[in-house]
């Protein structure tokens, strides 16, 4: 009976094996399948909307002075490449990313402490929804008038931008940690180090990634503000000078490179989200 029984189960495992393999093979083809629909998706909406601005053009639904069109702004694009372009993204990519490295640690560490100091916290609240409503433009002359027209003007008003951001949503990620887990790891003992590692930062972790992810644009876009205001070099400054020249594609060109310049930063950030695993689909 038992050699009877042994010999069952011996026999079922190939089966297992086999469905196991089969499930894994539909699994990957269905990744593919998904893949390449939305892929396909995504080529259909960046053409069409290619097809409507050179057909607002050809067909005069605008003034094509006005708007340009895609092979004009494609043939700008490769020209200004081949240039000392590449300098002026240097430039505004090294401003970016430093002012997004402060306002965003600097950012986090203040959430963090706020949530840990909640009658502290109520008592700069006002001062701090005050200082985010100011605008960030009319910040720009100010910080240039403070640090000049070098880089550190451009990185003031990046760290301004970023820094709010990211202390909102840490903030709220501190406020969706769960109460009944918080009361059990003071009854636990646990200190304030171990309460922070444990509880709070995997907590508010989706939320700061997300702050990241949108402070990695809204750097560079605080960049660009202080490079328009005034600057000596600069995708900003290039972007006033094709505009003063009436050069529309040469400006949509630009637009182009702030675009890729603002999407590889998401990008790396979401790179960082999936190597620490904190659940947020990127």
């Amino acid at each position: 009976m038992t050699a009877r029984a042994t010999l069952s189960r011996d026999s079922t495992r190939p089966d297992r094996a086999a469905i196991h393999d089969r499930l894994r093979v539909e699994h990957g083809r269905a990744r593919v399948r998904d893949r390449i629909a939305v892929w396909g998706m995504r080529l259909g909406v960046v053409t069409a909307f290619l097809l409507l601005w050179f057909a607002a053009g050809a067909l005069h639904w605008m003034n094509p002075v006005f708007i340009s069109d895609p092979v004009s702004v494609a043939e700008s694009l490769v020209r200004q490449l081949s240039g000392p372009i590449w300098i002026d993204v240097g430039v505004t990519l090294t401003a970016a990313l430093a002012g997004l490295a402060l306002g965003a640690s600097t950012g986090v560490l203040s959430g963090l402490l706020l949530g840990e100091l909640p009658r502290f916290r109520r008592a700069v609240q006002p001062v701090v929804t005050l200082a985010n409503s100011l605008p960030r433009p009319a910040l720009a002359p100010i910080f240039l008038v403070w640090f000049g027209l070098g880089s550190g003007a451009k990185i003031a008003v990046a760290v301004s931008v970023v820094y709010f951001l990211l202390l909102i949503t840490t903030l709220a990620g501190v406020d969706g940690v769960d109460a009944d887990r918080a009361t059990l790891a003071r009854t636990l003992g646990m200190t304030r180090l171990q309460r922070f590692r444990l509880l709070q930062l995997p907590t508010a972790g989706p939320a700061i990634v997300a702050g990241l992810r949108l402070g990695s644009v809204y750097a560079v876009l605080g960049v660009v503000v202080a490079e328009m205001v005034a600057s000596t070099e600069g995708l900003g400054l290039r972007l006033v000078e094709a505009t003063n020249e009436f050069d529309i594609a040469g400006s949509f060109a630009i637009l182009f490179l702030l675009a890729l310049l603002a999407f590889a930063l998401d990008w790396v950030v979401g790179q960082l989200q999936r190597r620490l695993s904190w659940g947020v689909a990127p």
